[in-house]
Parts: structure tokens; sequence; C-alpha cells
């Protein structure tokens, strides 16, 4: 199936705040870097990130097999093993790379805080695609109780960009497997939640797919579908009645009345 021109991405749905979120990877001179086996590291179940780009990745396998890797991965020790809190790209294309061990440093983390700094990294980096930002911003706000507001402050994005992302995941599944193959964008995925009913979405966006719709084609689309899904009004019928019924009823009430109708 053909892919559709894009729009803007994700910024045409979300305003960007302008105050930059901390550097997560940054690494403290104080903190110490140590060598440990690539094979003690495991990938966070918190990471957000699902999709890690087969070409982009090659091109940091043969970058890491010629230079090795230059800035260390960030852990946390969990049961004499060591998790990944931040690099797990790096990590990938250093198995792939053929390397025995990596460079590391060891931070105590909670799992709010591996989510928030996992979040992070990848947002700085535009890793993320716009489901699987929605879902990490989700997590924070179901799993550890953090509001809007609070999840914006801590990632550098502003409240309305956290809860129009979050929106996305109100779409069909099949809509969202879409966004996320870049099959529709995110300006057309902001028409469709116009549309409250899951199915109607899928609906329309097979439509917008078969057509090759652009957002605007898209709005007319939904503007349809939403005409059509509302009753409606009954026009009062209106009634013939000759001119003779008018003098019978005329002289019937005149009768009962005993006065000139």
């Amino acid at each position: 199936m053909a892919k559709l021109a894009l729009g803007k991405g994700l910024s045409a749905l979300i305003a960007a705040q302008p105050a930059p979120a901390p550097a997560i990877a940054a690494v403290d001179d104080s903190e110490k870097i140590q060598r440990v086996s690539l094979y003690s590291i495991t990938p966070s179940p918190l990471q957000p990130r699902k999709d890690f780009g087969a070409d982009a990745l090659s091109e940091l396998v043969e970058s890491i097999r010629q230079h090795g890797i230059i800035q260390p991965l960030i852990v946390r020790a969990i049961d004499g093993r060591h998790e990944l809190i931040a690099g797990e790209r790096r990590w990938r294309a250093a198995q792939e790379a053929g390397l025995n061990e990596v460079p590391v440093i060891i931070r105590s983390a909670s799992d709010r805080d591996v989510l928030e700094l996992s979040l992070i990294e990848n947002l700085q980096r535009a890793d993320l695609n716009p489901i699987e930002e929605a879902q990490g911003y989700a997590r924070l706000a179901g799993e550890f109780g953090m509001r809007q507001e609070e999840i914006a402050q801590k990632v550098g994005r502003s409240r309305a960009a956290v809860a129009n992302a979050m929106r996305l995941l109100d779409l069909h599944e099949q809509v969202q497997t879409w966004l996320t193959q870049d099959l529709i964008s995110v300006g057309h995925a902001k028409v469709l939640l116009a549309l409250k009913a899951p199915e109607e979405q899928l609906a329309v966006a097979e439509t917008v797919l078969r057509r090759s719709a652009t957002v605007r084609a898209t709005e007319r689309l939904v503007a349809r579908q939403l005409g059509n899904a509302r009753p409606r009004r009954r026009r009062p019928s209106s009634v013939s009645v000759s001119a003779s019924t008018i003098e019978h009823l005329q002289s019937r009430l005149q009768e009962h009345l005993g006065t000139r109708v």
C-alpha cells in the first residue's frame, strides 16, 4: 500500500514546550564508568520504544565495530544482573557487532525513574512514534498516578501536548497501527478522533488509505459521517383540505356555538 504524504508529524497535533528536559544520558564526571559483560545486561520492560529501525541500527553496528561504544550505557543493578535504563539501541548494536564487554554507569533508580528517564531520552532523540509516546505517558499516569501537569514538567512538554498525545490511544487499534507505520499522519489521526465509535474511525481510515486522502479530505469524510449519524428532524406534514370541507366545518361550528364563524 502506498505511503501517504505526511504533514508536520506530531507538531501538527501538539505544541512544543520551549523549556527542554534535562539530558538523561549525560554522564557526571564524578560517576564511575565500569566495563561489564554484555550478557549480564537485560533490556528494561519499562522501555517505551518498541521499534528500533533496522537501517539505523545497522549503521550504528558499523560505527561500533570501528570506534567502539563512546557513550556508556546507563543501567541499574537487579538480582545480580544489570537492567538497562538508557542505551538499548547501543546494547542491541553491540550484540550484532560481536562485543563481549561494554562501558556502563550503574545508578540507583525506581521503576518510575526508569520509565521517566527512558521517555526523556527517546523524546530528546525523536526516537518514539506517536503511539509509543502516548503509551509512555499513559503508563506514567496509570501505574504511578502522575497528573498530566507533572508528566509534562518531567518530560519537557506542555500539558496540552501530553493530553493531546494521550488522546491518540482512543483510536481503533488498527488505526493506531497504521499511525505507527506512517500510513496515516498525526493530522489524519487528530481528525479521526472526532468520531467516538472505534468502528467508525476504522471505516473512515480505510477510506483514507484507499483514496490516499489528504487531511482536508479526511475532514470532509468525518463531517459526512457525523452528519449521517445525527437523527434527522421530521418536518411537519402539510395536509391539503378542500374548500367544501372548510365550509362544512364552519357550518357545524356555527350551529354548535350559535354564532357566525
